[in-house]
């Protein structure tokens, strides 16, 4: 796929750039000149039409100077190739003329061998001192069009009366119309002035309609032998400003007669302007065939309207797709930066050719300025696109490069010097290497899925180089056609639109993959929810059971008062407490912790409430935990343990035993102060023969003991800090003068105050004893 893609794109600039394949036998064919004349420094070249001679630039091929004063220069053409050619000094106003001064027909050459042509040339144009002749072998010799650049007299100031064929001009210098930048006229340019050209007309065009083009960008009226032609804009004037115009469309004039003057009254008060900018200041006149102008300009229109239509609406439908595409998802900025860019290439592409289809210099100078700005969009933009997709973060550079090419903008907006322009071709090659880097690095990197958009800024950049060797000079136009860079434009706007299809395609393919990775989860899911509803069942069977397990009441017994509390982190907690009266009056509380919670802690506590209740009256209590770890052993539970507590309660004594439980609190209401009770053994399940230990303390009335499983101390806050014993030894003082059940209350409101939202993650278990009177005879069942 990717090489198909390469050969299209490959295809598409191979043909916008006028390449064609060499398919016949070639030769060589030489042109040898021999000038009579040649001003110093001067060069001869050669113009026809093929892209070798230059596709009829005047200055566009030269010719290389011999030792015997010739010029010559070899070519290679297909066999067949029709060969039209002449010889200019560069420009036309130095084109080749006879000994009569007359510009020669076009030459013409079959190309069928190898071939040395010789031409001699008598003289140059520029150099002819005779009177300005119209004729229509001349005509016909200029392919229809005469460019009256020649024997223009000039006056500045302003005076109708110039216009009077009588009036004497003999004083008057001869002038450049075009006021080149660098080169005014004699006496200056104050802004207005007047030029008058003698014409000699042959009767071959007399009472001959001819199309006359005025080209300028100030304002102007031309007269004809005394009489106002035409009125192009409106001629600077007191209490009138001027209102520069430039008239596209041909018009006509008709010589009656053999002489006859034609006079031109000028104003361009922004010379200095245009001139900085590398840009005529002045006028210049062709005439030519009426029909061939008219449908000369016809076909201009069209083409330059098609041109503009084309190159400005399939930017800006790409720009609108991906506008659209950054605004149903923000995050993918490369298509915002993608849509200002390709804004940017529309707005070259209209403003490029805006200024064939309008007359007003005003509206031609401003959008110059737009495609200028257009351009920076462009590139800067452009960057930024392949900076966007190439790196994870925007790179330091692009504010530099933005930054600079703000202040180029500015400063050439304002000085449109030709200086500045080279200084901002210089950034805008400087851009492109960067472009063509970023583009490198892409396939460096072995990013498929961006490749396809850097061979369209490749074939941007060639075309936008191509043009600027065609506007030197350098190069040909291919086609004759002098806007190349549009092409590059093109192809750029067809890598982004296979770059779409492309991206279309594998946001498909993933979304089926997707679609398919969905059903398939919804299958396991529907089977995982069949699962846990089944768990859910057994887990509330097994929570029933552990509660069957505890106590469904507390004992009364005379003197003590008894409060209880279980939290479970699970369906079913490892948490376990008990009580077991014996008729002497004993009551033995059992606290126990198991390992782990669910269905495993489940089966270890009702292990351990069998066991307590067939063996809890022990007399000494080691003996009961060390039944239980033989008994756990035997059940092979593999790492599953039980921490438990043993606390009996009788004649005002409490003995206590515990087996990795937290040291049991006691209250002394005497002193209020909390004393613990720390006794340390193995969880049991563990080694056999351990040697557990036991303590008795002596309880008075108003004491109160606290018994609980870790749960408690091992709360964490939202900062990840462990409630620790201290807080609870501080929880449990506050509020030790209270009942038990306000204690356990009490107990939770500073654990939640602690966890400040956190969940438990293990089971808390509170059983509070406080001592209200002597010791008991009797348990209350």
């Amino acid at each position: 796929m990717k090489r198909a893609v390469i050969f299209i794109l490959g295809i598409g600039l191979w043909s916008a750039c006028g390449i064609e394949p060499v398919t016949h036998q070639s030769y060589a064919v030489t042109f040898r000149v021999l000038p009579d004349s040649l001003p110093d420094n001067g060069q001869v070249f050669i113009t026809g039409n093929q892209d070798l001679l230059g596709n009829w630039s005047s200055g566009a091929t030269a010719l290389l100077p011999q030792p015997d004063g010739s010029w010559r220069r070899t070519f290679s053409f297909p066999s067949g190739t029709n060969l039209e050619y002449k010889f200019t000094r560069g420009s036309w106003r130095t084109e080749a003329v006879d000994a009569a001064g007359l510009e020669y027909p076009n030459f013409s050459l079959t190309v069928d061998r190898d071939t040395v042509v010789s031409v001699a040339i008598p003289g140059w144009r520029d150099q002819w001192a005779g009177m300005t002749k119209l004729s229509a072998a001349r005509l016909a010799n200029k392919a229809g069009r005469i460019e009256l650049f020649e024997n223009w007299r000039y006056h500045p100031g302003d005076d109708l009366a110039w216009a009077d064929p009588a009036y004497d001009d003999s004083a008057w210098t001869e002038a450049n119309t075009q006021l080149p930048p660098g080169e005014p006229p004699p006496g200056g340019w104050p802004g207005i002035g007047w030029f008058r050209l003698h014409l000699q007309v042959d009767s071959s065009l007399q009472h001959v309609p001819l199309a006359f083009i005025m080209s300028h960008i100030g304002a102007s009226e031309v007269y004809l032998d005394g009489k106002l032609l035409y009125r192009y804009g409106s001629v600077e004037q007191p209490g009138s400003p001027e209102r520069a115009y430039l008239e596209r469309n041909p018009r006509h004039i008709i010589f009656n007669d053999t002489n006859h003057l034609l006079a031109v009254r000028y104003s361009n008060t922004s010379t200095a302007f245009f001139t900085a900018s590398g840009v005529n200041g002045g006028f210049g006149i062709l005439l030519g065939g009426l029909d061939d102008f008219i449908a000369s300009r016809t076909a201009q229109v069209r083409l330059m309207s098609i041109y503009q239509i084309v190159f400005s609406v399939v930017p800006l439908t790409l720009a609108l797709i991906h506008l659209l595409l950054f605004l149903f998802y923000p995050p993918a900025r490369e298509n915002l930066f993608y849509a200002i860019c390709l804004i940017g290439f529309a707005g070259i592409s209209f403003f490029s050719f805006y200024p064939a289809l309008t007359g007003e210099v005003s509206q031609y100078v401003w959008s110059q300025r737009l495609e200028l700005l257009s351009l920076m969009l462009a590139i800067c933009f452009g960057l930024l696109t392949l900076y966007s997709r190439g790196y994870e973060r925007l790179p330091r550079q692009y504010l530099l490069i933005l930054l600079v090419a703000a202040i180029l903008l500015v400063v050439v907006w304002i000085y449109p010097g030709l200086a500045n322009l080279l200084v901002l071709y210089g950034f805008l090659i400087v851009a492109s290497l960067e472009l063509l880097r970023v583009i490198l690095r892409f396939y460096a990197q072995n990013r498929r899925e961006s490749w396809l958009i850097g061979v369209g800024f490749v074939g941007l950049i060639c075309g936008i180089a191509y043009q600027l060797l065609v506007n030197a000079g350098l190069l040909p136009p291919p086609f004759g056609d002098g806007v190349v860079y549009v092409y590059g434009v093109l192809v750029l706007s067809i890598a982004t639109s296979i770059n779409l299809a492309l991206d279309f395609a594998r946001s498909h393919r993933r979304l089926l993959e997707q679609e398919r990775s969905a059903r398939e989860q919804e299958i396991q899911h529907r089977l995982l929810e069949a699962d846990v509803a089944r768990k859910t069942r057994e887990l509330e069977e097994a929570r029933k059971l552990q509660l069957s397990m505890l106590p469904k009441e507390l004992p009364e017994v005379p003197g003590l008062e008894i409060a209880v509390y279980m939290q479970t982190a699970s369906e079913v907690g490892g948490d376990y407490y008990d009580f077991r009266h014996d008729a002497d009056g004993t009551l033995t509380v059992v606290v126990g912790d198991a390992t782990g919670h669910g269905t495993r802690a489940g089966i270890m506590v009702a292990l351990i409430k069998s066991l307590f209740n067939t063996m809890g009256n022990t007399f000494f209590l080691p003996d009961f935990f060390q039944h239980c770890t033989r008994s756990i052993r035997k059940m092979n539970f593999g790492n599953l343990y039980m921490a438990l507590l043993l606390a009996r309660f009788r004649g005002g004594q409490m003995t206590v035993s515990a087996a990795g439980m937290p040291p049991a609190l006691i209250y002394r209401k005497q002193s209020h102060a909390v004393e613990e009770l720390l006794i340390k053994g193995l969880p049991l399940g563990g080694p056999e023969g351990y040697a557990y230990q036991q303590k008795q303390v002596k309880l008075h009335p108003g004491d109160t003991v606290l018994l609980m499983s870790d749960g408690y101390s091992e709360l964490f806050n939202d900062r990840n800090e462990i409630f620790d014993d201290d807080r609870v030894k501080a929880a449990f003082r506050e509020a030790a003068a209270g009942s038990p059940r306000e204690i356990i209350a009490h107990l939770n409101r500073v654990g939640d105050h602690w966890r400040n939202g956190r969940r438990t993650e293990d089971d808390i278990t509170f059983v509070v004893l406080k001592v209200t009177s002597s010791s008991p005879s009797q348990i209350t069942r």
